[in-house]
């Protein structure tokens, strides 16, 4: 009897054990800081590329910090003809180097569009935490026209830039239609906003925000990842994609009083509130 009493404890002790370590990977966060004056990110990709097996493409995010960080993380966000497609989520602790990769198979004419944000927590000692932060982008047509596949990154032939704007439009068009109607349910005046989509933000990472200067950009921006991370990726894995959902839309407050996030997830819509300083 006691043989099978231990038995038993050692198996809910390890159930409990794979619960505690499954429940930390999904709950950590990303957190800004003030951004580190020496640390930096001497690379930072993401790409989106053909396989060597016809009909599979491989997506991946890479990313070295000039030193090791106490948490390094990466994340990855990918859409397909603006729905999402999928997520790419990895941290390390005591690292500079991070690599992901995902293969997938791909059927349809599409425009994939794909955004991550690298980001590091520096800890130079118990008072002081900084983050080093960058964003990278990829997007790839992928084109299957019933007699062969064709892949790349900027059309170039007239064949290419056909297909461009035909899948550009579609694009554009299930998104316009999703933002709209999420800014009428949660009666919003998309007049007193500037728009735009998470896959765009990344031109942010040349440029400031409109009325704002590069320390003020970065500390929004990682603060809007923050808030990103933990309200809606995380919140990924719950989602059972029976019901598709679309590239969610930043809104700046043209007074530069607050921005917002909207986006429907699990069958519900959703606002996100962020105050910039």
């Amino acid at each position: 009897m006691q043989k099978y009493f231990v038995i038993s404890l050692l198996i809910i002790s390890f159930i409990l054990l794979v619960y505690i370590v499954k429940g930390k990977f999904v709950t950590t966060t990303m957190q800004y800081f003030p951004i580190d004056e020496q640390a930096f990110f001497e690379q930072a990709n993401t790409s989106i590329s053909p396989s060597e097996n016809e009909g599979t493409l491989i997506w991946s995010v890479e990313s070295t910090s000039n030193e090791e960080a106490y948490l390094r993380q990466d994340v990855s966000l990918l859409y397909e003809n603006g729905k999402f497609k999928g997520v790419l989520s990895k941290w390390r602790e005591q690292v500079a180097h991070l690599e992901s990769k995902k293969d997938f198979p791909q059927k349809n004419s599409s425009f994939l569009q794909a955004i991550s944000f690298h980001h590091g927590e520096i800890h130079h000692n118990e008072d002081k935490i900084n983050s080093i932060q960058q964003m990278s982008t990829n997007e790839l047509y992928y084109i299957h026209d019933g007699e062969k596949v064709h892949t790349y990154h900027t059309p170039e032939t007239e064949y290419e830039k056909k297909w461009a704007k035909k899948l550009n439009e579609i694009t554009k068009q299930q998104l316009l239609y999703n933002w709209n109607k999420l800014m009428n349910d949660l009666h919003i005046d998309q007049q007193a906003y500037t728009l735009i989509p998470l896959t765009e933000l990344a031109e942010y990472e040349k440029k400031n925000l409109p009325g704002r200067s590069e320390e003020e950009t970065k500390q929004i921006i990682g603060q809007l990842w923050e808030g990103l991370y933990k309200n809606y990726i995380v919140l990924l894995a719950d989602d059972s994609n029976d019901t598709p959902h679309y590239v969610p839309l930043i809104m700046i407050a043209k007074d530069n009083s607050h921005l917002l996030v909207i986006f429907e997830l699990n069958n519900k819509k959703q606002k996100l509130i962020q105050q910039l300083p």
